[in-house]
């Protein structure tokens, strides 16, 4: 090979280097745990996609952080271990804030504000308050916040904390397996929304509920995730969501509750 025909495949090389060397790295995905099976907020349609306030409010996040958003589905009572032992960046579920979870993960700040509130069958001798809750059968899931707020508010109340067999929450009502049942204020509102004139909503909230993104404490992610958080509020981004899924957010709500 001459001099000149070396120099040339040399300079070839080193283009060809450089070029590699400034070919951009594709970035992490975003993977983002939940049960997705809470709507309006995330719920799986037909086609196995996932839907809902929450997935278009993390599809809108990832795109400020410049990552794909993969979700990882897995069943609620699993979703703060796997937070707890990094196994996902962040889960979005409608979590709320309690000071025992925050031992366990940080919270972004919150997304969502509403309230636990008690939906009872709308008929002659149902609770009409949260004092007439004492001795009565009240439904609440076990290791929620919905738990913890009826042993606060309510704590004369039989809780039953497990739902064996399987029914949805209008039968257990019409059934009797619960003379009331303690959910997020949108879960509520559908319900009764559900069976037109059968069912009521208590005028008294059990607590305020604010949802939130758990991390893996000490994420580094975090900041960034506040930041977007902070941004699409501020933009209107998140108003235009839950006024698109028919959600009704409690503006003056404080305090820590949630799933």
């Amino acid at each position: 090979m001459t001099p000149r025909r070396l120099l040339r495949v040399a300079a070839a090389a080193l283009l060809l280097l450089s070029g590699c060397a400034a070919a951009p790295r594709e970035p992490a995905p975003l993977l983002v745990a939940s049960d997705l099976d809470n709507r309006p907020f995330a719920w799986l349609d037909a086609s196995g996609r996932a839907q809902g306030r929450d997935v278009e409010m993390m599809q809108a996040l990832a795109g400020r952080l410049g990552r794909p958003l993969v979700w990882v589905q897995m069943p609620f009572d699993e979703l703060l271990a796997a937070a707890q032992r990094g196994g996902v960046d962040a889960v979005c579920a409608t979590l709320g804030i309690t000071a025992e979870r925050e031992r366990l993960v940080d919270f972004s700040r919150p997304y969502f504000r509403t309230e636990l509130a008690c939906v009872t069958l709308a008929r002659p001798g149902a609770p009409q308050g949260v004092a007439d809750l004492a001795g009565r059968r009240v439904g609440a899931g076990l290791g929620t916040t919905s738990e913890r707020a009826l042993a606060l508010r309510a704590p004369a109340a039989r809780a039953v904390l497990e739902n064996k067999a399987g029914l949805p929450a209008l039968q257990r009502l019409r059934s009797g397996d619960v003379d009331a049942l303690v959910m997020d204020g949108p879960a509520a509102d559908a319900l009764v929304a559900s069976a037109p004139g059968e069912l009521r909503r208590l005028p008294e909230d059990l607590g305020a509920e604010l949802y939130a993104l758990a991390l893996p404490q000490g994420s580094a992610l975090l900041a960034d995730l506040n930041r977007a958080l902070l941004e699409l509020e501020q933009d209107g981004t998140l108003a235009r969501l839950d006024a698109a899924h028919g959600l009704r957010p409690s503006a003056g709500s404080s305090g820590s509750a949630g799933r």
